[in-house]
C-alpha cells in the first residue's frame, strides 16, 4: 500500500515538474529570460517531497494524541527519516537530471532545426547561384553592352556640343551657298557677255596658230631675237628677249672687222630657222648655208646644202670664214632629228677646222654659265668651251648676260657670266659666249 502511494506521489511530482518545465520552455522561446534564470527555473520546477508525508501520511495526524504519537514516532524513527531524506534527495536528483536532459535535448532539437533551416536556405542560395552561373555568358554580353552604353553616355555631351557646332556650321554654309548662288548667277551673266566677245577673238587665235603651224611646215619659221605672244583677244605682247639680240650683231660686226672686202666665201652652219645667211647674202657676201633640215629662202648670193656638219659633203679648205651662231650646243642631242652622241659637238668643230682655208676665221656663239645639259642644248663653262675650240687660236671672246626677261647686255668679265643659270622652264640660257678664232697653222 505504501509503495503504491509513494510511486503515485513521485509520478505526480514529475508531472507537475514537466508542466512547470513547459512554461519555462515557452519563456525561453520568447527570449523573456536569460539562460542562467532558465536553469534556476528548472531547479525550482521540482517540488519538495516531504519524507514524513511519504512514510507516515500526515493525513492521519489530526488529533492531539496522534500529533503526540507523531512526535514520539519521529524520535523513535529518526534513523528511518534520515534514510527517507536521502531517498527524497536521490529522487530529486534523478528528476533534475531527467529534466536537464529534456532541456538539453530540446536545445539540440532547436539547434538542429535552426541548422536545418540554415542548410535549406543555403541550398536555396546555391540553387540561385547555379541559375546565375547558367546565365553568366548572357550576363557578360549584357555587361559589355552596358559598358558600351556607358561610354556612349559619357561622350553624349561632347556629341551634343558637336551637333550644335555642326548645326551652326550648316547654317553658315547655307548662307555662303546662297551668296555663292547669287555670285554664280552674276558670273553666268558675265560669262554670257564674254562668250560673245571671245567668239570673235577665237577666230584671231585660231588664225594665228594656223599661221605658225604653216610657217613651220614650210620651213619659214625663224628664231627671232624678240618673242611675241598673242592673247585670246588677238592682242600682241612682248614675251621675252633671247640671246640672239647680241649674237647676230656680234657676227656682223666681227665680219666687218675681219674683212675689208666682201669677196670671201662664208659657211653658215645650222641655217634653218635663221635669217642670218639671207641677210649676209643681201650684203653681197657669198654664203653657203648647211643644215640637216631644208630651208625655203633663196638669194643669188645664197647656196643651200643639206648635210650634216659632222659628215659634211663639202670640199676641205674651201671657206674663208665659218659661222656657227647658237648651233654647236644642239649637235649630238637629237633635238632636231640629228644623230645623238656625247662628243659630236667637238667632232663638228674638227670638221669646221678642216673646211677652213689656212688662216681662216671661225666665229661662234654658245650658251654660257653654270655647266648643264638640257634636252635642247648644252650650257658651256670655261673648261668645256676651251675643250670645244682647242684646235683654234682665240682672238677675241666676249660675254653677254641676261638682266631680265627683256634685257641683254654685253660684259667683259667672265666671272659675271659664269655664275648665270639657265631658265629651267624654257631652257633659255642666262649668259652667252661670243668668240672669234683663227685656224691654227700646222
Amino acid at each position: 500500500m505504501k509503495e503504491n502511494m509513494l510511486l503515485d506521489r513521485i509520478l505526480q511530482v514529475y508531472q507537475e515538474s514537466t508542466k512547470n518545465l513547459s512554461d519555462i520552455n515557452v519563456q525561453a522561446e520568447k527570449k523573456e529570460s536569460s539562460e542562467e534564470d532558465i536553469k534556476l527555473s528548472y531547479s525550482s520546477a521540482v517540488p519538495e517531497i516531504d519524507g514524513n508525508f511519504l512514510l507516515y501520511f500526515n493525513e492521519i495526524y489530526t488529533t492531539p494524541i496522534r500529533k503526540f504519537l507523531k512526535r514520539v514516532l519521529k524520535k523513535l524513527t529518526w534513523s528511518i527519516l534520515k534514510r527517507q531524506v536521502y531517498f527524497n534527495s536521490a529522487v530529486r536528483k534523478i528528476l533534475y537530471e531527467l529534466i536537464q536532459k529534456n532541456y538539453e535535448q530540446s536545445i539540440k532539437e532547436k539547434d538542429f532545426s535552426e541548422r536545418l533551416a540554415q542548410l535549406q536556405e543555403r541550398i536555396e542560395q546555391l540553387s540561385q547561384i547555379e541559375h546565375k552561373l547558367e546565365n553568366l555568358p548572357q550576363l557578360q554580353e549584357t555587361k559589355k553592352q552596358l559598358i558600351q552604353v556607358e561610354q556612349k553616355i559619357e561622350i553624349l555631351p561632347t556629341l551634343q556640343e558637336r551637333i550644335e557646332e555642326l548645326t551652326q556650321l550648316e547654317q553658315k554654309i547655307e548662307q555662303k551657298i546662297e551668296q555663292k548662288i547669287r555670285v554664280l548667277a552674276e558670273l553666268q551673266q558675265k560669262i554670257e557677255n564674254l562668250r560673245t566677245e571671245l567668239q570673235a577673238s577665237k577666230n584671231v587665235v585660231s588664225e594665228f596658230a594656223s599661221a605658225e603651224e604653216a610657217k613651220m611646215k614650210s620651213s619659214l619659221w625663224f628664231n627671232e631675237p624678240i618673242w611675241v605672244g598673242y592673247r585670246n583677244n588677238g592682242e600682241a605682247y612682248w614675251v621675252e628677249t633671247t640671246e640672239r639680240i647680241l649674237e647676230k650683231t656680234f657676227v656682223i660686226q666681227s665680219l666687218s672687222q675681219l674683212y675689208t672686202s666682201k669677196k670671201i666665201e662664208i659657211l653658215d652652219v645650222g641655217s634653218a630657222e635663221s635669217l642670218l645667211p639671207y641677210e649676209l647674202a643681201s650684203f653681197n657676201y657669198s654664203v653657203t648655208a648647211i643644215d640637216i633640215r631644208p630651208i625655203a629662202l633663196f638669194h643669188p648670193n645664197l647656196k643651200f646644202v643639206k648635210t650634216d656638219i659632222c659628215k659634211p659633203s663639202l670640199a676641205v679648205e674651201s671657206f674663208d670664214c665659218v659661222i656657227a651662231l647658237s648651233t654647236l650646243e644642239h649637235i649630238g642631242l637629237g633635238w632636231y632629228g640629228d644623230e645623238s652622241g656625247e662628243t659630236l659637238d667637238i667632232e663638228a668643230v674638227k670638221q669646221i677646222h678642216s673646211l677652213l682655208k689656212p688662216e681662216g676665221s671661225f666665229i661662234l656663239t654658245v650658251p654660257y654659265g653654270k655647266k648643264a645639259c638640257t634636252p635642247v642644248h648644252r650650257i658651256y663653262d670655261k673648261t668645256s668651251l676651251q675643250k670645244l675650240i682647242q684646235d683654234f687660236d682665240v682672238n677675241e671672246i666676249h660675254y653677254g648676260i641676261r638682266k631680265d626677261d627683256f634685257t641683254w647686255v654685253t660684259v667683259e668679265d667672265e666671272i659675271e657670266a659664269s655664275i648665270k643659270e639657265h631658265n629651267s622652264e624654257n631652257y633659255l640660257p642666262g649668259a652667252v659666249a661670243m668668240v672669234i678664232c683663227k685656224k691654227t697653222s700646222k
